[in-house]
């Protein structure tokens, strides 16, 4: 177990041409990576083809099987020494998330910050208790224990890569399963090979972590081939679907996060309707609103209603938008996806068309998209219905705590929640809501290793991740009976 640590951990001159099978080779081709903000080269890297994604598998499935079998406490030791590298080079990791998606500091900083976390979550889990005795006749003992599928496929997305790459590699790692990491076009460096070199510094063994950028028609692999026993996605819900009626085709466990589309809702009885608009800042322009768990629809109830939006377009007004490694002062950088500005123009153009005033915002410059505010937002505008995945609060009005409840729920997602206002009531119109995870007086966008985090709806297929729950996500269940001696069945003479 080599556990010494190198100078240099995202080595450019390493990942060049190349992927990650548990060695560097080169890929069946390359790909360029360039900062959004600037358009500029960062380095070409390898791409993986559907034979060499089939052949890495069937590497990995051989080398999980000598995992599985690794002690439970030299397990956890390289857990440790893994948390121990993350955190010796969590600068280089940083910088690099700047220029690749367009992160600020802080931003990048959270994610090591909760990466570390999920992978010393994750050190405790091979020490864990994994089985259950369970009742049986007498003469025979009967009992269930925790086995790992296999092979995980984990396919992750660009806007927090490295904490949802964390999320999957480390407890299911942990659990005995090899891992096929198939990282973002958008975020290779940051959310993959960032996680190659950390756990090859911690001294893995070599296959059970291998990081495969790839795209179209042979990223298909990740769902068909065989020696894949599971596969975990997060992204939109779109290609969440697509992906599990793949994957479904073999039988594989599929394990979706999918798109959000969460209500922030404000009472009437806010005590401090400023502390409430903070948040809704946090929870709607924080990274450019690039986050599932985004504040995808403002309910505010009718008395303070116009008292809220003056207050949310002032805070926003105050925000800076550009590139965080030019400015560390800025609030958002750039859109990860620069195809993404025209959509969002769409969006802001479609509610304005139905009805909706446009009072702040709206335009793009280059890459960079303003924040903007919608008010009288409509159920028949697309601000409404789609996660938008971009800095834009779509406000909208309403009467009762019945009418906050209904419109809450109308909506195909189900992730996240907010409600602010006295306890007793956002208590009671929390539990009617139809979404994975709600927060009383407090944003929509919150997650921990020691959680269980997921959707409802169209934003996850029932999966939860985090803490005690991922033993029901990476593990499954096999029965054995012991017995002293065979028993006779039947007596077979005439």
């Amino acid at each position: 177990m080599a556990l010494a640590t190198s100078a240099k951990l995202m080595n450019f001159e390493l990942f060049n041409g190349n992927v990650f099978d548990g060695r560097w080779i080169k890929g069946s081709s390359s790909i360029e990576i360039k900062e959004p903000a600037t358009g500029k080269s960062i380095v070409s890297v390898g791409v993986a083809d559907a034979s060499m994604i089939s052949r890495s598998a069937q590497k990995a499935l051989i080398a999980q099987k000598e995992w599985a079998e690794v002690n439970c406490e030299d397990k956890r030791k390289l857990f440790i020494e893994a948390e121990r590298v993350l955190r010796l080079h969590a600068q280089e990791v940083i910088d690099v998330a700047m220029r690749e998606i367009g992160a600020t500091r802080t931003k990048a900083e959270f994610e090591i910050e909760f990466s570390a976390d999920e992978i010393l979550e994750a050190a405790s889990y091979p020490t864990q208790q994994a089985g259950t005795l369970l009742a049986d006749k007498r003469g025979r003992h009967s009992y269930s224990k925790r086995v790992p599928y296999g092979v995980v496929a984990a396919l992750t997305p660009s806007n927090v890569p490295i904490l949802l790459a964390a999320r999957v590699i480390a407890p299911a790692l942990a659990m005995g399963n090899a891992v096929l990491l198939k990282p973002h076009p958008h975020s290779i460096l940051c959310g993959g090979y960032a996680f190659a070199r950390i756990f090859e510094e911690a001294g893995f063994p070599e296959g059970v972590i291998q990081v495969l950028p790839a795209d179209g028609a042979d990223a298909q692999t990740f769902e068909t081939d065989k020696n894949i026993s599971m596969v975990h996605f997060t992204g939109s819900s779109a290609t969440g679907a697509r992906i599990a009626e793949l994957a479904s085709k073999t039988l594989k466990k599929v394990s979706i996060s999918g798109s959000g589309k969460n209500p922030f809702i404000v009472l009437d009885d806010v005590p401090d309707l400023d502390a409430v608009v903070s948040n809704a800042i946090f929870a709607t322009f924080y990274f450019g609103g690039q986050s599932c768990m985004t504040a995808g629809r403002h309910l505010v109830q009718q008395p303070v209603y116009e008292d809220y939006i003056s207050k949310l377009v002032e805070a926003a007004k105050q925000l800076q938008v550009g590139n965080p490694v030019e400015n560390e002062n800025v609030f958002y950088g750039p859109m990860i996806d620069p195809k993404s500005i025209n959509r969002l123009s769409e969006i802001v153009e479609d509610a304005v068309k139905k009805g909706a005033e446009l009072v702040l915002g709206g335009s793009s410059k280059g890459t960079f998209f303003e924040p903007t505010i919608l008010k009288n937002v409509t159920s028949e505008m697309r601000a409404w219905q789609e996660e938008m995945f971009g800095p834009i609060a779509a406000v909208t009005s309403f009467t009762s705590d019945e009418d906050a409840v209904e419109m809450a729920n109308d909506t195909e997602y189900g992730l996240s929640g907010a409600v602010f206002g006295s306890l007793g009531r956002a208590r009671n119109i929390a539990n009617r809501m139809n979404t994975g995870m709600v927060h009383i007086n407090d944003k929509s966008t919150d997650d921990s290793a020691y959680v269980p985090f997921g959707g409802t709806k169209q934003s996850g297929n029932g999966g939860r991740y985090g803490s005690y729950v991922n033993w029901d996500e990476y593990t499954q269940m096999r029965w054995f009976t012991e017995s002293v001696t065979a028993q006779p069945l039947h007596s077979f003479k005439k």
